[in-house]
């Protein structure tokens, strides 16, 4: 019923002719290492992408004269597609060269398919060439070519460069509300805000041919503030802005035409999900009808109901008390539920073997969460697992790691306290480009919470200093209009709350030290 009601079709508003103005495109083969940059494509790939893309577009983006692009060009040109060619400027002069020599060339070549030749593309935005060098190369440019030339960027950086402006003739804007800082705007709010900011620059440069150079909104990956990523959500975006800008006669370039997963390593998961078709050429979303967020719920749910039927199985041995059977049976379902969430979510994110080996580590843990909450159901018992310390004197003995129940759960306990404490750190500190992992900590978290008594007196120095790293870092990172941001504060909550007695005494040690550090570091040394 979950799956059901979360893959339920979703009305929208509906994009005006079924058909958008530009989009922005580069090729690729699917199934590429995500950290790698696209190198040659096959005619038959650039063929098939050109085909699929005329039935959305009349209009394609490129960033670059050189590498695929002459073929794309000329495979545009067949199948009736007009080109906004871009040169890219970056602070290499002899290759700058080389991009405005090859736009110039194909622009000479396919009069009627290149329509605009784009010279530097966020150059001032990244600092890579001084705007009177750059306003020089667009006037240059300009002189030579035989369609117009445009300089695009993102709008507040070219409003503070009008020498800039002042060369070009025309101006593309980027306008990007997902990015916006401090927080982007619920995504009900964006296509409006994109209209709102075309509008005041075109106030600031009246006369001036304008268009919107690129905007868009991802459909994976990390949520920021009330900007929520999704399918449903780019689709709404998409097509409210459509409509908007249509109605208004505004010209405008949606990125991307195709997912770039080669993005991924630079701008976090989001930024390899921002196309209209995922890299396999299927369209996430009509342009008009019901939307579905979650199109596969069939098949999630057969896996989900797989899985927790396992899950039940392992309870058979031993025999459960029916009032056990009661709390297992939610638990099992929810442990299905979590791993195919989990899969889900290494699916989107992983740029590389090693995320996939620690998504692996991360479903383990789940697994043995879900088997300590089932002992527990088992025996009624709380067991107290080892300290980090007692795992740390282990760690050259892993068989008696894994014989030890005590170690075993400690060693685990280990690994989800550490694994929690680095990532709290990073989105504490350094979250823009970060997922929020929730799903790979739900079940460890209750587990320890609800399977622990940690009274003792073992030393729990560690554990206190990472709870607190933990429960600091959790606050720090609180999006208030975030309900991801809220899940991972209540998910620290539940890793800190087991080692509050440890807390409590390494406070009143730190504060004996400050009180009397002779007399602490004494009853440190007597014990």
């Amino acid at each position: 019923m979950l799956w059901r009601w979360l893959g339920a079709p979703v009305t929208l508003p509906e994009a005006p002719t079924g058909r958008l103005a530009c989009l922005s495109y580069t090729p690729f083969e699917p199934g590429q290492s995500p950290g790698a940059m696209p190198g040659w494509v096959s005619d038959a790939r650039i063929e098939d992408d050109m085909r699929r893309l005329a039935g959305l577009t009349g209009c394609l983006r490129l960033y670059t004269p050189l590498g695929n692009s002459p073929r794309v060009v000329a495979s545009a040109e067949r199948h009736g597609l007009r080109i906004l060619l871009g040169a890219w400027i970056g602070s290499n002069l002899e290759q700058n060269e080389r991009e405005v020599a090859g736009a110039l060339d194909l622009a000479r070549r396919h009069p009627g398919t290149v329509k605009l030749i784009v010279v530097g593309n966020e150059v001032l935005l990244r600092r890579e060439l001084p705007a009177a060098k750059l306003a020089a190369l667009i006037g240059e440019t300009r002189a030579a070519s035989p369609v117009p030339v445009a300089y695009a960027d993102v709008a507040h950086v070219i409003a503070v460069h009008p020498e800039v402006a002042a060369t070009a003739d025309a101006l593309l804007i980027h306008l990007l509300p997902y990015w916006d800082d401090p927080a982007p705007p619920g995504v009900d709010k964006a296509a409006a805000g994109v209209i709102a900011g075309f509008d005041e620059f075109r106030a600031r440069f009246p006369g001036r041919q304008i268009a919107i150079g690129e905007t868009g909104w991802p459909s994976a990956g990390r949520q920021r503030g009330p900007g929520r990523p999704g399918v449903v959500e780019q689709a709404r975006f998409v097509r409210q802005f459509a409509a908007l800008a249509t109605a208004r006669g505004i010209d405008y370039n949606l990125i991307e035409a195709i997912d770039q997963p080669w993005k991924r390593p630079a701008e976090g998961t989001v930024g390899g999900y921002w196309g209209l078709l995922d890299e396999h050429r299927v369209a996430k979303f009509p342009l008009q009808g019901p939307v579905s967020a979650w199109p596969q719920w069939r098949r999630l749910a057969g896996a989900t109901a797989a899985l927790a039927v396992l899950l039940l199985a392992a309870a058979l041995p031993g025999g459960l008390a029916a009032r056990a059977w009661t709390a297992w049976t939610p638990v099992a379902f929810t442990t299905a539920l979590v791993l195919v969430f989990q899969w889900r979510f290494l699916a989107l994110a992983s740029q590389s073997g090693t995320g996939w080996a620690l998504g692996l580590v991360g479903a383990a843990l789940t697994a043995w969460a879900a088997l300590r909450l089932l002992a527990r159901l088992r025996d009624g018992q709380l067991r107290e697992p080892a300290s980090l310390t007692e795992v740390g004197r282990m760690l050259m003995r892993p068989v008696a790691l894994l014989r030890s129940p005590a170690l075993h759960s400690g060693a685990c306990v280990a690994l989800v306290l550490l694994g929690a404490a680095w990532f709290s750190v990073v989105l504490a500190f350094a979250p823009r480009h970060r997922d929020l992992p929730f799903a790979f900590f739900l079940l460890p978290a209750l587990a320890i919470a609800c399977t622990s008594r940690v009274t003792g007196g073992a030393d729990r120095r560690e554990e206190a200093s990472l709870a607190l790293m933990i429960g600091g870092c959790c606050t720090a990172q609180l999006e208030p209009e975030n309900p991801q941001s809220w899940a991972w504060l209540g998910l620290g909550v539940l890793l800190v709350v087991p080692w509050r007695h440890a807390l409590r005494r390494e406070f009143a040690r730190i504060g004996r030290l400050l009180a009397d550090p002779r007399q602490a570091q004494q009853r440190s040394q007597h014990g």
